[in-house]
């Protein structure tokens, strides 16, 4: 897992295209040995960022977002509906998190793709169509506080979000789902061991033989 999810202050890159799928992130020809050397950063998104389709030309496309030089550290990327949908390969968020982002906001994501963001360390949120369109007009800062859970545009009213508590925890501490139960193996332990002493009946009974 990446560092604990601090409070983000970035630029964001409008890559308002509905019904990306995980192939245009990270393109099955490029997996399984056809990455010639390079990593999956530089593939990622290959049909939209580089001219022709092919990023072994190196010849970034001007017109896609994701070149704009003004938009080279950019930790937040704005997208259309659907992002992420598509095969479950893990490679996509991975890709997405070479790239520098911590933060993904669209419409709606791909039910797995969206799961899979978490255990990559990126904070993927659901924000109605319009709002996504009205931040992309924001040629500011966004600030993102995952505490808060809030976007505030520079010199713009807060917009709330919504994050499952679990997962903002994992975020927040900078580890994934079995992290966060080595973490707290003393409390586990003492609730077996009350739950045992309560509730006997609901545990195996073991074999006196």
């Amino acid at each position: 897992m990446p560092e604990p999810f601090q409070i983000v202050c970035s630029r964001a890159v409008p890559l308002l295209v509905p019904d990306i799928d995980t192939d245009v992130i990270t393109p099955m020809r490029r997996m399984g040995g056809g990455l010639g050397g390079r990593g999956l950063d530089y593939y990622a998104f290959e049909s939209l960022r580089y001219i022709g389709g092919d990023g072994d030309r190196g010849e970034p496309n001007p017109a896609c977002p994701l070149n704009d030089p003004e938009l080279t550290l950019a930790q937040v990327l704005l997208a259309g509906a659907n992002f992420g949908s598509g095969s479950s390969r893990e490679t996509a968020p991975m890709a997405i998190a070479m790239l520098g982002f911590r933060v993904l906001i669209a419409p709606s994501f791909g039910d797995i793709f969206y799961a899979n963001c978490f255990q990559q360390g990126l904070l993927p949120i659901v924000l109605p169509e319009t709002t996504v369109a009205e931040l992309a007009c924001w040629q500011v800062e966004l600030q993102v506080d995952l505490s808060e859970q809030t976007i505030t545009p520079i010199g713009a009213e807060s917009i709330p979000f919504e994050v499952n508590p679990l997962r903002k925890v994992c975020l927040l501490e900078g580890v994934d789902f079995i992290g966060l139960a080595v973490a707290r193996s003393d409390d586990i332990d003492r609730y077996q061991l009350r739950a045992r002493r309560e509730t006997p009946w609901i545990f195996a009974v073991e074999n006196a033989s």
